[in-house]
C-alpha cells in the first residue's frame, strides 16, 4: 500500500520513531501496515481526504518518542522481526480506550508505570487508543485488578476508561496475528457497559459475530493452546460441562472414578488458568469445544 501511495502522492513522507509530527503542513494517516505517512495537506483535495480518511487511519496522536522495549514490541506486531531472545515469551495484550483525546501520553505512560510493578511496553493506535503490552517472566504470582486500575486511571484523569484484557499467549512469531484479533474482539464488544471486559466474558457476544473460519481458529487456539492435543482431556471437560458440571454424572458417563474425573478437571484449570467451574469460564470453554469439533 505504501508504494501505491507513493506513487499517487510522490511528496509523501513516513514518520520515523521519535520524529516530530508537524500537523500544520501535513496531514498523517496510519496504513494497514502500522506505517505513520504524511501528505502536504496543498497536495490533496477535499475528496481526496474524505477517501483517505475511509481507507486509512488519521493519525492525531503526539506520541513521545518510545522506549526501547516498546520499540522492539512495535517490530514484533507491525513488521514481524521476533528476537531470538524473545521466542519462548509469554505474553497477552491490554487494549485500552479512552474517553477524552487530549490525554497527555507521557502522563498517562507515568500513571501506567506507576501501578505496575514492571515497567510494560505501551503503544498508541491513535490518539484514544492503544495496548499495554505484559510480558510474563515465570510464574503469575499475583493476579491484577484491571477493575481497580480502571478506577484508578478514570479518577487520575477525570474521563472513561475501557480496558479489554486478552488471554496469555504462548507463540511470538503469531503475535501480530493475535494483535489484530484482540483488536478485532474490542471492536466486537465495544458497546459493553463494563469498563474491564476479559477475553473470556468475551467469548459469547465474540461468537455471535460473522467471524470467519481462521478467526474461529484463532479463538480455540488462544484459549486452548496448553490442551489442544490431549484429546482425552478436552472430551472430558466436554462431558462434565454437558453433565451440568456434575462430577458424578460426568464420571458415569465416561465409565471412571469420581476422583479421576475431578482430577482431570483440575488438570484443565492448572493448565489453561480457566476456572470451568465458573459459568463465564464454562461457557466460554464450551462455544470453543464446539467450534474446534465443528
Amino acid at each position: 500500500m505504501l508504494d501505491q501511495l507513493q506513487y499517487m502522492f510522490p511528496n509523501l513522507v513516513k514518520a520515523e520513531n521519535g520524529a516530530t509530527i508537524n500537523h500544520s503542513d501535513y496531514k498523517w494517516f496510519v496504513t494497514k501496515e502500522n506505517d505513520i505517512v504524511g501528505i502536504p495537506a496543498d497536495d490533496i483535495t477535499q475528496r481526496e481526504l474524505e477517501l483517505l480518511t475511509i481507507l486509512l487511519t488519521p493519525y492525531k496522536a503526539n506520541q513521545p518518542p518510545m522506549t526501547e522495549q516498546e520499540k522492539v514490541w512495535s517490530d514484533i506486531l507491525f513488521h514481524q522481526h521476533i528476537p531470538s531472545n524473545l521466542e519462548d515469551h509469554r505474553y497477552y495484550f491490554v487494549y485500552f480506550s479512552l474517553s477524552d483525546e487530549t490525554v497527555d501520553p507521557d502522563n498517562f505512560r507515568e500513571a501506567i508505570y506507576g501501578i505496575f510493578f514492571e515497567k510494560p511496553p505501551i503503544l498508541w493506535e491513535n490518539n484514544e487508543e492503544g495496548v499495554i503490552i505484559q510480558e510474563i517472566k515465570g510464574e503469575i504470582n499475583e493476579e491484577i485488578s484491571y477493575t481497580e486500575i480502571a478506577e484508578v486511571l478514570t479518577t487520575d484523569f477525570y474521563m472513561d476508561v475501557k480496558l479489554f484484557v486478552g488471554p496469555v499467549l504462548h507463540n511470538i512469531k503469531k503475535a501480530s496475528t493475535f494483535y489484530q484479533w484482540m483488536k478485532n474482539c474490542y471492536r466486537m464488544t465495544r458497546n459493553s457497559k463494563q469498563s474491564v471486559l476479559s477475553y473470556i466474558q468475551s467469548i459469547p457476544y465474540i461468537v455471535l459475530q460473522p467471524i470467519t473460519k481462521e478467526e474461529r481458529l484463532l479463538l480455540c487456539e488462544s484459549l486452548l493452546h496448553e490442551v489442544s492435543d490431549d484429546e482425552e482431556l478436552l472430551k472430558t471437560i466436554q462431558i462434565f460441562l454437558e453433565s451440568n458440571s456434575n462430577t458424578t454424572l460426568a464420571a458415569k458417563k465416561m465409565y471412571m472414578h469420581r476422583n479421576s474425573l475431578q482430577y482431570r478437571v483440575d488438570k484443565f484449570i492448572e493448565k489453561t488458568g480457566i476456572d470451568v467451574k465458573q459459568f463465564e469460564g464454562a461457557i466460554a470453554v464450551y462455544l470453543c469445544l464446539i467450534i474446534a469439533n465443528n
